[in-house]
């Protein structure tokens, strides 16, 4: 794992983690401890899976998850965003996140000491939930998670499940009216469409640098395909998108290790 440092001006000292994917949170925790940024923001992905784990809460499945946003918090006001994996957490599950310390910001915001911090919850997660709104109740009430669709969504094309994919964003509006410094949380850099002009920095993972990197570049990122753009670094002097913590592609990272991010102004 390395350590990523970025100036942006204006920003606050921070540290951005993404893509834990329930592995080992340990390295990442030391660094925070030895670097003391004042406030730390994870961009989602903290489990793995493409699914729930029968009827067992995926925090219960894996501890990693709920461990790191703990011992984040015991070292600095943590924010956390949702990720396209946390589309099996329910709002139980989001409970016992903010039970750890951490703000979970989902599709919101706060303000702390100048700044106005918010989360834009990924389009995967806003899936599932209108899918399960549209689920009778007695469908329901048959066991607490359910899959994104089986079989129904394997037979949608590709501009379809897009189409499905896609945010909550009426809320940015009145974010970046807010007065203070925005900061906004984003696990999916290709987002960046959506970011009005008046949010200063958006911070984003989900790439893991694009696994295979050459000269620079990403290989592949989900969301963006080939030789993709936003993989890692800054982006428009107001884009940070994090390699992020884990791998849990078949295939091994090259040129491209795990880091941690820090930005300050």
């Amino acid at each position: 794992m390395t350590e990523s440092f970025y100036t942006i001006p204006g920003a606050p000292h921070l540290a951005l983690l993404s893509d834990l994917h329930n592995r080992d949170y340990k390295p990442a925790i030391k660094s925070v401890q030895r670097r003391k940024p004042g406030i730390i923001c994870v961009t989602g992905d903290i489990i793995y899976g493409s699914a729930p784990e029968g009827d067992v809460s995926p925090l219960v499945a894996q501890p990693n998850a709920l461990a790191l946003l703990r011992a984040c918090a015991a070292i600095a006001p943590t924010y956390v965003s949702l990720g396209n994996h946390e589309w099996m957490l329910d709002q139980q599950d989001l409970v016992s996140m903010r039970a750890t310390g951490a703000v979970v910001l989902d599709n919101s915001w706060e303000e702390r000491d100048g700044l106005v911090i918010g989360g834009l919850t990924s389009g995967y997660v806003m899936r599932q939930r209108r899918r399960l709104a549209d689920m009778p109740a007695e469908e329901l009430a048959k066991r607490r998670y359910h899959d994104r669709g089986g079989i129904a969504s394997m037979l949608k094309t590709p501009a379809e499940l897009l189409l499905e994919r896609v945010p909550d964003d009426d809320w940015l509006i009145p974010f970046a009216a807010t007065p203070g410094y925005h900061i906004l949380l984003s696990h999916h850099p290709e987002y960046r469409r959506l970011v009005p002009k008046g949010i200063e920095l958006m911070l984003s993972g989900h790439t893991h640098g694009g696994q295979w990197r050459f000269f620079g570049r990403g290989a592949y990122a989900p969301g963006q395909g080939v030789w993709p753009k936003l993989t890692k670094g800054v982006y428009d002097g107001r884009l940070v998108v994090s390699a992020g913590l884990s791998n849990t592609a078949p295939v091994p990272r090259f040129f491209n290790p795990t880091e941690v991010v820090y930005v300050r102004g």
